[in-house]
């Protein structure tokens, strides 16, 4: 493609050095990724200056830099080009490059629930026989066979977005469910991108490291509905959330349709109640003057939010309420969101949840109070080098829900794990301290007694431990079958004994 083509020249994008009119045959941000033929992209990140690689991207074959002003010293024979905002015009320009796209886009946003949103509805429209695809936390998941790396991000860069859109397309997969997280939604990732449907969950305290407060995180995750959502296309918005309700009155003005769902008198699809059985969960709703019992194999009262809204969005796509209602019967927990791990010789609860925010570990929390007979325990800790604040909050929430509290490493990172802490044990000092994860589960596996639960929170689905500048192999779920394993032989053995 010519870079006349790719580049959107005007007064945001201008040429300081060499021919426009060249063909481009690749473009990357990633130094390490360059071909020869390829526009090499300078972004300067909060970790890495895109601009110290220039000269690398160079010999690897880099014929065109795009960069973001400053002066670069380069061959002769190398286009230079220089932009106002490089991450938005490199998202556009990876747009046109990579054109092609599924036929049908919904992107979901929020603090808590994004992936498991994003996760039922491609259940649901594969469930239906269609063609699909979900895009984020979890990597590429879908029933087709695809080869993708993992991109590592929630929302990831606008190069792997855009190449893997392509991708589906030409596997002919036609229906899409992208998460967009705050920080790919600040960070311009997905310009150049339309969704005909949008989903906000929910807004809670996260990533204020990144964002100056409440009221800049919710700016980040409104941008899915006022840039990206087409006009003439679908909101889904969750009406309990105060900062859902904030969402529609900043929506009047736009030409798009809203949808609400929740507990609230005025929600579109309204849930009459939620109800604990013995096989997951009966979620009753009712719509249009219609009532629908919908039984649910999942465990966690707060994922029937997320599957309505994926019901919602599934509808809204073209399947009658009736069919993605009865669909959701048949969908299937996901890894580390309210995973549950069986086994346990004493016939206890034990949860694998990614809750990392206190609303999140308070919805997780109370759907176990709501479902155990005797005590709540809990395993958790908080990231290094991320929103501190957010710690003593997270043990106050504990202290004020579960019965017994193990406070231990999650990623630490090059932060001091003790002090990440002992700032949690500011919200709950009564709480017992086991510094190493895997020892802190297993000790909370040992203490269960018969209708206990246990929640072991904060990474869900990884399989990595970030600790210092090692990165080690840790999986909770793993860890805590291995443990209940050992806990039936323990038993089994001391019985045989008797």
């Amino acid at each position: 493609m010519q870079l006349t083509n790719l580049l959107n020249f005007s007064d945001s994008i201008k040429i300081v050095q060499g021919d426009k009119n060249i063909d481009i045959t690749h473009l990357t941000s990633d130094s390490r990724d360059v071909q020869q033929g390829s526009l090499f992209v300078a972004i300067s990140g909060e970790k890495v200056d895109g601009h110290k690689f220039i000269n690398s991207a160079i010999r690897k074959g880099a014929i065109a830099v795009l960069t973001d002003g400053r002066d670069v010293e380069v061959p002769k024979t190398v286009s230079v080009l220089t932009a106002n905002n490089v991450r938005k015009e490199f998202a556009d320009a990876c747009a046109r490059f990579w054109s092609l796209r599924p036929n049908f886009l919904v992107g979901v946003t929020g603090t808590n629930g994004k992936t498991s949103t994003v996760e039922f509805l491609r259940q649901i429209w594969e469930r239906n026989t269609w063609n699909a695809v979900s895009l984020g936390t979890l990597g590429v998941r879908t029933s087709s066979k695809l080869n993708l790396p993992f991109s590592g991000l929630t929302t990831p860069s606008s190069e792997y977005l855009f190449s893997a859109l392509n991708i589906f397309c030409k596997n002919n997969i036609s229906y899409a469910a992208i998460e967009a997280s705050s920080h790919g939604l600040e960070q311009d990732r997905m310009t150049g991108l339309k969704f005909q449907v949008a989903i906000f969950t929910n807004l809670g305290r996260d990533h204020l490291d990144y964002h100056k407060d409440s009221e800049a995180y919710f700016k980040s995750k409104e941008k899915l509905f006022l840039n990206y959502l087409q006009d003439g296309g679908q909101a889904v918005i969750n009406i309990d959330d105060r900062y859902g309700r904030k969402l529609i009155q900043n929506l009047k003005n736009r030409p798009i349709n809203i949808k609400t769902f929740g507990e609230h008198i005025d929600a579109d699809f309204r849930i009459e109640s939620i109800k604990p059985t013995n096989y997951g969960l009966e979620l009753v709703v009712c719509h249009d003057n219609n009532r629908y019992i919908c039984p649910l194999g999942l465990t966690g009262a707060f994922q029937a939010k997320n599957v309505l809204a994926a019901a919602i969005a599934a509808h809204l796509s073209g399947l009658p309420v009736e069919n993605t209602l009865r669909i959701i019967s048949f969908l299937t927990a996901i890894d580390g969101r309210m995973q549950p791990i069986h086994g346990h010789p004493r016939n206890a609860l034990i949860v694998i949840d990614y809750a990392h925010t206190p609303d999140a570990l308070e919805q997780v929390l109370i759907s176990l109070k709501n479902q155990t007979e005797r005590k709540v325990y809990v395993v958790f800790g908080c990231g290094g080098e991320r929103d501190r604040g957010k710690r003593s909050q997270m043990g106050k929430v504990a202290e004020k829900i579960a019965d017994s509290i193990i406070i231990t490493d999650d990623n630490p990172r090059n932060e001091s794990a003790s002090k990440i802490r002992r700032d949690i044990l500011a919200g709950c000092p009564d709480a017992i301290q086991i510094a190493n994860r895997n020892e802190a589960i297993e000790f909370a596996i040992n203490q269960l007694q018969y209708s206990d639960s246990l929640l072991i929170a904060g990474r869900g689905h990884e399989n990595l431990q970030l600790i210092g500048s090692e990165t080690l192999p840790f999986n909770d779920a793993v860890v805590a079958r291995n443990s209940v394993m050992r806990l039936r032989e323990t038993i089994l053995k001391s019985e045989a004994k008797k």
